[in-house]
Order: structure tokens, then sequence, then C-alpha cells
């Protein structure tokens, strides 16, 4: 069987030939429309990366993104959710340095403290901005130590230097205040933390309000539960991990606790809502998702193209082949084993073209998993469409094929 199908081929050097080209063509085409579906996911992949969502927590009616207070619970439940990335909250008090009476708070109460998780979280700050290294900069944000960075102009003016230990008197902002009216409280008590770097003055060089003195955020949480009362998060920014499943991200906000936007709500402090930036990714995502759909809208239209091709070209060369297979059938061999025959040397043609068309494509533009698909996709198309020719070659009669032949 094998010897016949390559001394058959050696035999139809033109015919073959063509054969043979039409199957590489097929591999360059189809090469070209999955190598277009695989640009758009990819370009769709990269979207996701290069266009990221930006997130903040603000009041129910979205006025207010700063000076909030946002429990700690939405805090700890987005810190510890698979959905968001780059977490940042920062807090804010007002100190006063040493143990002073709270008669005289208006005097001493100067200094700006900030609890933050990294340094992005206090204003406009970035790590180059602190004297320390920068691996010492994320480890003193990540940890709950009592230690602190100070303002360079307030070490100074104050005459502290990096190792002293400094005791600060802390007040907070009443919560539960009217929109407009806050109030400060005494914190109960008094901390010791030790100054462990320092950082540039933001004034003028950065839109963020000056900061004095900055704690690690779970130095924050441990001093308002050292003195029982609630931890709330002033500002509260981050990212979607996954903008291509924005719809799972926004369910799993809602069961944190955070609200849409209401226009018609009240001013307020509670930071309980989210504003998502996400109209351009959606904007960019959907042009591409539709790309992507039309591209595989045709799918089953190239698949039936290349049944289509495989039928014509095959039944062209077994009605050119009609007395070849009557002989065939004329010395014993069954209709089924003869068309086998016809097949195989179709499809050996067909893997021939095949591997010249790999051959170029990974020579031009290497993508395996693709031309695998190609391969996959013509060889099964091909082999349907040129079963089908000569099985209906087949089931004509031996006299019935010779007198058409003839």
């Amino acid at each position: 069987m094998l010897y016949y199908v390559l001394y058959s081929i050696k035999k139809r050097k033109i015919a073959n030939l063509v054969t043979v080209g039409i199957s590489i063509m097929l591999v360059l085409l189809l090469n070209l429309y999955f190598g277009s579906i695989r640009s758009y996911q990819e370009q769709l992949t990269d979207l996701a990366e290069n266009v990221p969502i930006y997130c903040q927590v603000s009041n129910l009616s979205g006025t207010l993104v700063n000076g909030l207070f946002t429990p700690k619970r939405i805090v700890d439940a987005l810190e510890q959710s698979d959905q968001v990335k780059d977490l940042s909250y920062m807090m804010v008090m007002m100190a006063g340095e040493g143990d002073f009476k709270e008669a005289e708070y208006s005097k001493y109460l100067n200094l700006y403290v900030v609890g933050a998780n990294n340094a992005r979280a206090v204003g406009e700050v970035t790590n180059d901005m602190i004297s320390m290294e920068p691996e010492r900069v994320d480890d003193f944000f990540a940890s709950d130590r009592m230690e602190c960075i100070v303002n360079e102009k307030v070490l100074t003016k104050r005459g502290w230097e990096i190792g002293d230990r400094i005791i600060l008197k802390c007040y907070y902002y009443d919560a539960s205040s009217e929109f407009q009216k806050l109030e400060i409280h005494p914190m109960g008590g008094v901390v010791e933390v030790e100054i462990v770097g320092t950082m540039e003055d933001i004034i003028g060089k950065t839109n963020a309000i000056s900061t004095d003195v900055v704690l690690p955020a779970r130095t924050a949480q441990n001093i308002f539960a050292q003195f029982d009362h609630p931890f709330f998060a002033d500002t509260v920014t981050f990212y979607v991990k996954d903008p291509l499943h924005l719809g799972e991200f926004k369910e799993a906000m809602q069961e944190i606790g955070l609200l849409e936007i209401s226009a018609e709500a009240m001013e307020s402090y509670p930071g309980c809502a989210l504003i998502v930036r996400d109209a351009n990714f959606i904007a960019s995502a959907t042009d591409l998702r539709h790309a992507i759909e039309l591209m595989q809208s045709f799918f089953p239209v190239v698949c039936i193209l290349v049944l289509m091709i495989g039928y014509v070209v095959s039944y062209l060369s077994g009605n050119s082949r009609r007395d070849e297979f009557a002989l065939l059938r004329l010395q014993g061999v069954g209709k089924n084993k003869a068309s086998l025959l016809f097949l195989a040397e179709q499809m050996l043609l067909v893997l021939s073209g095949n591997l010249v068309g790999d051959l170029v494509m990974a020579l031009t533009a290497p993508a395996f998993i693709t031309m695998a698909v190609v391969n996959g996709v013509i060889l099964l198309a091909y082999l349907i469409g040129s079963a089908m020719a000569y099985g209906r070659m087949s089931r004509g009669s031996v006299v019935y094929l010779l007198s058409t032949q003839h």
C-alpha cells in the first residue's frame, strides 16, 4: 500500500504540486487568521497591565475621598481580598510632645501624625524621599513597632535626632461628629516612639498637606486599640488586581460593604462607597473583545472552507483517475481499500504542504501553539472533505467508472 502511494505521488508531479501548494497557502492563511485572534487576546492582557483601574473609597455621595472615617473592618477586608492590589491607606491624628495637661492642648497640639501602610499613602511621598534604605522603608511600613519617621524640618526645629525616643500625646478626630463640625478628643494617654528615619518636607513639592510624624499603619491601629478607641482610615486607595474580571471584583466589594455612589446622598464622613475609575479600560476592553468575538465567529466558515477545498481538490484528482481506480477494483482491491489508498496519498501531500508552511511560519513568526491548531484544523477538515470525495467515487461500479472515463 505504501509503495503504491509513493509511486502514484511520483508519477503525478504537477497535480501533486498543486495539492501541496494549496496546503501551504492554507497554512499561511490560517496562521494569519489565528495570529490575529492571538494578537487581540495579547492586547487585552496587556491592557489590564497598562491601563490599571484605580479605586478610591469615598463617602456615599462621592464628594469626599480624604478626611473620611473608613472603619477597620473594611480596611482589613480589603487587605485580605484577592481582588485588590497595591492597597494604600492612612489615618491622621494630632499630637503634642510630652504629657501636658488637657487644658493646655491648644498650646502643645501642633504635630500632624500620620499612620500609613506605605510611603504612597502619605500624600505624594515616595521611598526616595525617606532617609532609609529602600528595603528598610518597606519593612518599616509593614511593621507594628513603636517607631516613626519625622519631617526633616521638624527634626531640626525640635532638636531631635535619629535614635531618640519621643513621647507623644495623641488626639483623634471624632467619627460621630456632624459634617463640617469635626472635633478632636484626647486618646487617653501618651505613647513613646523611636525616631528611625527622616523624610523630606513635602510642602511646595507636592499637593499633599504637611506631615510631621509618620507611624506604621499597624502601630497606629495598636495605639487606638490600646486606648479602646475604634480605628478609622482617613484615605483608602487601591487598584483592581484582575481588570478582566471586573464583574467579580465589584461583587466582592459589595460583599465587603462598599456601596455604589448615590448622587442623592447627603454629605457625610463615613467611608462606605467606592469610586472605580474604569471608563477608559471598559471602552478599550469592549472594542478588543468585540474584535475577538468577530474573528472567532468566522471559525466555522474557515473550517467549512477548508473542508470544501479538500473535497473539490480530491474530487477533481479522483475524477481524473477513474480508470486507475477501476483497474484497482478489477485486480480485486476492495472499494474501501482503494478509496483509502487515494485518501492516504492526498493526506500525505497535505501533510507535506503543512510541514513546508510550518517551516515558513517558524522562520518568520514562530507561534507553535497556533501552528499546532492550524495543522489540526487543516488535516481534520481536509480529511473529511477528501473522504467525502473519494467515498462518492467509490460508490460507482467498475463498468460505470470505465464508461465515464472513456
